[in-house]
């Protein structure tokens, strides 16, 4: 059977991807997928690539695709059971990490932190199973609600990719709305004197959001840009407004095309998924944000020279190397380097240094590609834009963005915002409709095509290209 990347996590570790890596095989297995069922997860100097049997994912992700559209009772619990995680998770957080980690004992930090990992690990497991991998990795779920829409409204609202980008924009803010509409009313409601200081209390609200995975937290010249930003445009965009003036243009759009009961069901569910999905991410970032103080603590006690290391524990094994030091320092840091999880199950089973170079090559999951001249995806943002590629995963890559330059990654996340915001437009490999380049392309008005598979295989550096996401 063939093995296949699915997706590649940049800035990650085991400790956040463990849970969901885990009940992979139990959620292939709930889809109907029947004989031995195994997935392995690769860790690369930080970066987690998905590896899953090919017959398997696709039979799954279709499966967990018509169970969202079609199944609203299912649909309805799991999310209820979610954002009540989510809630008491981020709330959670908030105690966990005013904790005085320093003076406690080893049994007292196992005691404080077992709460946050049980929250932690309801909260991945839901999220992966109605907004992650799964579910649209590759555009299951986004093309499904697309022909579904196209069906129930038939071939009388074209261009269908022009209004399909309006209709399924969230018209409820995102935390980082929320931090750019306070932004803004210091900009226009705080006295002179007073501004600094109101700007800090909106940065200290929010300095987490560009956490991600393993930090760092955003700092307050980052705010202080944001704010300058606001004052050079001429004060802002008042949110509110904006978020009305769609629902109305949304609304317009769907009374036009004489939408029916069953197509606006898609476009709501589709707004909700997208919404509900950046809400899921800013909960996850706020938790690892939380966790760092503890974790700082921790890899200090077991002489640990980058506390980053620690993160490479699987969350079961906690309990294990705080109190008795295993798995001990120097695993950690050859599972940072490379290793695999196989998981199957019965049983999960961590494969470092060549042991796990071996069972990856035998995988022979790898493709060989080839450059070209095209690829193709799904529209997130209608437009179209011309400019030199600039190949962009990580952080470290974004001295390489310029002012109207084609940003193409594997797929984006917050703490590539900076690059985003100068992009002349978005290109990734993976993502559909709940994408994080679909939500922020969104949010910037910037033309994006998600889930091309292999742009950033196919372009390099310095290419020049035409992106037509009309």
């Amino acid at each position: 059977m063939g093995w296949k990347v699915y997706d590649r996590f940049y800035n990650s570790h085991w400790f956040l991807t463990g849970f969901s890596c885990r009940n992979f095989p139990s959620m292939i297995r709930e889809s109907g997928v029947r004989g031995s069922i195994r997935f392995v997860g690769v860790m690369e100097r930080d970066v987690n690539a998905m590896v899953f049997q090919e017959r398997h994912f696709e039979k799954a992700a279709h499966f967990y695709a018509h169970r969202m559209v079609n199944d609203h009772g299912w649909r309805r619990r799991k999310y209820l059971q979610h954002e009540q995680y989510l809630r008491r998770y981020f709330y959670a957080g908030n105690r966990f990490r005013v904790k005085l980690f320093s003076r406690m004992s080893d049994g007292k930090i196992l005691q404080a932190t077992k709460p946050m990992i049980r929250l932690q690990e309801k909260v991945r497991i839901l999220g992966v199973l109605l907004n992650g991998l799964i579910l649209d990795g590759h555009n299951h779920l986004s093309q499904l609600l697309r022909s579904e829409l196209a069906n129930a409204v038939g071939s009388t609202m074209e261009p269908f990719d022009y209004y399909w980008s309006i209709l399924t924009r969230p018209t409820r803010l995102s935390m980082r709305q929320k931090k750019e509409s306070a932004i803004v009313r210091v900009a226009r409601e705080v006295k002179k004197g007073e501004k600094k200081e109101a700007l800090k209390r909106v940065h200290r609200k929010y300095e987490w959001l560009d956490y991600m995975y393993y930090g760092p937290q955003t700092p307050f010249s980052q705010t202080q840009k944001e704010y300058r930003e606001v004052i050079q445009g001429g004060k802002g965009v008042n949110v509110y407004n904006m978020m009305k003036r769609l629902r109305r243009q949304q609304e317009n759009i769907m009374r036009n095309f004489k939408f029916n009961r069953r197509a606006r069901h898609i476009v709501h569910l589709a707004q909700f998924i997208l919404w509900q999905k950046g809400w899921r991410k800013d909960v996850e970032y706020h938790g690892w944000y939380c966790y760092e103080p503890m974790f700082k603590e921790v890899a200090k006690r077991k002489k640990i020279s980058d506390w980053r290391d620690a993160l490479f524990l699987l969350p079961w094994e906690f309990e294990s190397f705080v109190l008795k030091g295993v798995p001990n320092s120097e695993e950690l840091k050859e599972r940072r380097r490379f290793s695999c999880l196989e998981v199957t199950e019965e049983c999960v089973r961590m494969m470092v240094g060549n042991e796990a170079r071996r069972y990856f090559n035998n995988l022979q999951c790898e493709e060989r590609r080839k450059r070209g001249r095209e690829v193709q995806g799904q529209c997130a943002y209608a437009g179209k834009a011309k400019g030199e590629v600039r190949i962009i995963h990580e952080p470290c890559d974004i001295k390489k963005m310029k002012p109207g330059c084609v940003l193409v990654s594997q797929a984006t996340s917050p703490n590539l915002l900076p690059a985003m915001k100068q992009a002349a437009a978005i290109v990734t490999n993976t993502g559909g409709l709940i994408a994080h380049a679909a939500i922020t392309a969104r949010e910037l008005r910037i033309p994006c095509v998600v889930g091309t598979k292999d742009a950033t295989f196919v372009f390099r550096d310095g290419d020049v290209v035409e992106v037509d996401a009309e």
